[in-house]
């Protein structure tokens, strides 16, 4: 019994040193973050909408945006963020795991490969996409079904599924077509232009911003409805920065239960005068919500004031008060037909 004991005691001691051990080796992202003064965030920066910096160089867009509200909310100035431009995902990643960058918001999409195979973690979802079709109106095809023996332009970029999407979509549906790797960018437009393809195939929201800004003549071209795949994509952290994941992640859901509850960076004052407990735990007048992420009491306020709601975010840089005039569509909340469904702040 005695040597049970002891042996049960040295297992135990053993336990508590590896948990400590481990402990000390866990890096301390925000305190890391807050000892810079700005967060490090990786974009795409060459995405007009999503993200890409304006006529004074400052980065503009969707991502962003996202960005800058955590910086908002972890360090009390959206302004405090130094923005990585990134080509590819698959490249975000890898600076993400060389901690390059500290939050990687470059319309990147969460994909099992991604999340296990990774040292990443997702922390939110902010955009409902999926791979779309771009064609010419004069065309003919107004359906992925009218692809039968055409050609298919994709980007082969690494780590893009591009042409696996087109091949199965065509298997399922029980036609041939030929897929076409025409690279990234404006070249896969080009090459629909220049006849090398009878479609261009990559994210519908990258169709619809790249028809508007790379095209002579957008208005010969259009984004068929039929989506492909489903694209979430999402906003990723490094997995061993719990602390920094949970921040991201209540961001986003505090941008999208102000968009629920009609919360805006213009009414934001009057709202604070409200006797609804939901509204006043989202604004931070009820204590409590912050400390334990490790955020103070007017984090979501700060953010809501400097950044705004998800649909402030949405109509700027993509929507209504946009040059691509997106429709919000499954991003719209789901009192209202989207998918955007916020998780209870409380």
């Amino acid at each position: 019994m005695r040597s049970l004991l002891l042996g049960a005691a040295l297992v135990l001691a053993a336990l508590l040193l590896a948990g400590a051990a481990l402990a000390q080796r866990a890096p301390d992202a925000l305190g890391a973050i807050r000892a810079r003064g700005a967060l490090v965030c990786g974009v795409n920066g060459a995405l007009p909408g999503f993200s890409a910096p304006d006529a004074q160089g400052v980065m503009r867009g969707f991502d962003a945006d996202f960005c800058r509200a955590v910086a908002a909310a972890a360090l009390g100035d959206a302004a405090r963020v130094r923005f990585v431009p990134i080509e590819t995902p698959e490249e975000g990643l890898s600076a993400l795991e060389a901690r390059r960058i500290d939050l990687l918001a470059r319309n990147t999409t969460f994909t099992y490969s991604r999340e296990v195979g990774r040292p990443v973690a997702f922390a939110g979802l902010t955009f409902f996409d999926g791979q779309g079709l771009l064609v010419a109106r004069s065309s003919g095809i107004a359906s992925p079904r009218h692809l039968d023996g055409r050609r298919v332009c994709v980007t082969g970029i690494a780590g893009s599924t591009g042409r696996e999407v087109v091949e199965s979509e065509a298997a399922r549906l029980g036609i041939t077509v030929t897929v076409v790797e025409a690279g990234g960018g404006r070249a896969l437009l080009d090459a629909l232009v220049a006849g090398r393809c009878d479609a261009a195939s990559t994210d519908a929201s990258q169709l619809a911003i790249r028809r508007v800004t790379e095209l002579d003549t957008p208005a010969n071209y259009v984004v068929l409805r039929e989506m492909l795949s489903r694209e979430p994509l999402g906003l990723l952290v490094r997995e061993d920065e719990e602390a920094l994941r949970q921040v991201v992640f209540w961001v986003v859901q505090a941008m999208l239960e102000a968009d629920e509850f009609g919360v805006t960076s213009a009414n934001l004052v009057s709202m604070v005068q409200s006797n609804d407990p939901t509204l006043r735990r989202l604004i931070g007048v009820e204590e409590g919500l912050g400390r334990a992420i490790g955020l103070d009491g007017d984090w979501s306020q700060r953010l809501l004031a400097q950044v705004g709601s998800y649909a402030e975010v949405f109509d700027r840089n993509l929507g209504a008060g946009s040059p691509f005039g997106l429709d919000r569509g499954p991003n719209d909340n789901w009192q209202r037909g989207g998918l955007m469904f916020p998780l209870p702040l409380r």
